[in-house]
């Protein structure tokens, strides 16, 4: 059985989101997989603060189907345009035709993998949905994953595409529940299936050695993993800062501009991004996980892989309190104010049982999400 996946994020990313993980899924089920990201173009390097994230997808393209996992077969496309949130690439022809521009022409890199024809196309980011209308699949499936109207740069041609394919998918699988009940109206009784996001259990509960750095990172330690986007609450963050001096906040992620004047806090650890491989270490020799998130529209939508993968370090959580959090009914403390942001890592830090979000870790394992996925959606023919 073949998939392919077109998915946003580069398979060597720092920040591993959900489509890695259902790729893995798949070929721990013995289907070949393939997984395109989206696309990489020349100017990307023009001016760019990301020059080793491009040079790492420039790689790839390079490779032209590097192996992972031994069934995962990875490309970057490189094209000569690509959409953009900019006055033309924004636009709805480019959204839909920038994959006439790649070269190596995308279709010639799948029929090389023998995959222009698979059993399933996989689609987490409408970006593809230009070359991916042009193959032959039995069945299609979106994944969404947030509510893209939620994000500042994503532009009107964007959602459009999106709606497009929600309607016209095989099946749509969201990511949390609040997710789902946004998209049923534009399903009209179609499959819709919930399927949040999970953890690999095994993977983030071994043993590791402690990081070097926090040789020179006193305890207790409360660590952030991810990015810091629009959604990163940076006042309520430096407002918990100042107010916890007697704790040391462990920050891994690419660090925004915004922060490099507002933050001097000495108890304030900027790690920069660190591969997923090394990232399970730091967060097991943490004390508490937390999710400062700012509550809007975007993030009532979201189902955080963090929390899981903090849990199932054994890290007690402290989240901001947000629609689909209240439904998850997770261990995690959730706090709307600074004082209960506060008071929640204080009591957290003051925890030693570990059962209670190891259990929720272990239940909300990526296995569980593919035996879900087995019963809603028809994978084979058989």
């Amino acid at each position: 059985m073949k998939v392919v996946f077109g998915s946003a994020n580069y398979w060597t990313s720092p920040y591993q989101v959900g489509s890695h993980a259902w790729a893995r899924l798949f070929a721990r089920h013995d289907w070949q997989v393939g997984y395109l990201s989206d696309p990489l173009t020349p100017w990307h390097f023009v001016g760019s603060e990301s020059r080793a994230r491009n040079q790492e997808r420039l790689r790839l393209w390079k490779s032209r189907g590097e192996m992972f996992e031994s069934r995962v077969r990875v490309w970057t496309p490189l094209a000569w345009i690509a959409p953009q949130n900019t006055r033309f690439f924004r636009t709805s022809w480019v959204q839909e035709h920038w994959h006439q521009f790649a070269r190596p022409p995308i279709h010639n890199v799948l029929s090389e993998w023998k995959m222009d024809a698979p059993d399933l196309f996989w689609m987490d980011s409408v970006r593809h949905a230009g070359w991916g209308g042009q193959l032959k699949p039995r069945r299609t499936l979106l994944r969404v994953a947030d509510w893209s109207a939620g994000f500042r740069a994503v532009p009107a041609s964007v959602l459009k595409l999106e709606e497009k394919w929600i309607r016209q998918a095989d099946y749509v699988v969201a990511s949390a529940e609040s997710l789902a009940e946004r998209l049923k109206p534009m399903r009209d009784g179609k499959p819709l299936l919930t399927l949040r996001n999970g953890v690999d259990f095994d993977f983030w509960n071994k043993d590791a050695a402690m990081p070097p750095e926090y040789a020179h990172i006193p305890g207790p330690r409360a660590i952030y993993v991810g990015a810091m986007d629009d959604w990163f609450d940076v006042p309520l963050f430096l407002k918990l800062a100042e107010s916890l001096p007697e704790v040391s906040f462990v920050m891994i992620g690419q660090r925004p501009k915004s922060f490099a004047s507002d933050c001097r806090a000495a108890n304030v650890h900027w790690l920069g991004s660190r591969p997923r491989d090394q990232v399970q270490a730091y967060v097991r020799h943490a004390q508490v996980g937390i999710i400062p998130f700012r509550r809007n529209e975007l993030i009532e939508c979201v189902c955080p892989l963090k929390l899981y993968e903090y849990m199932a370090c054994g890290l007690p959580v402290v989240a901001a309190r947000w629609e689909e959090l209240e439904r998850m009914q997770s261990p995690a403390t959730l706090a709307a104010s600074l004082e209960e942001w506060v008071a929640g890592i204080r009591s957290a830090l003051g925890r030693t049982e570990k059962q209670g979000v190891l259990s929720f870790a272990r239940d909300n394992d990526w296995k569980q999400r593919w035996a879900e996925l087995e019963k809603s959606v028809r994978l084979t023919d058989q």
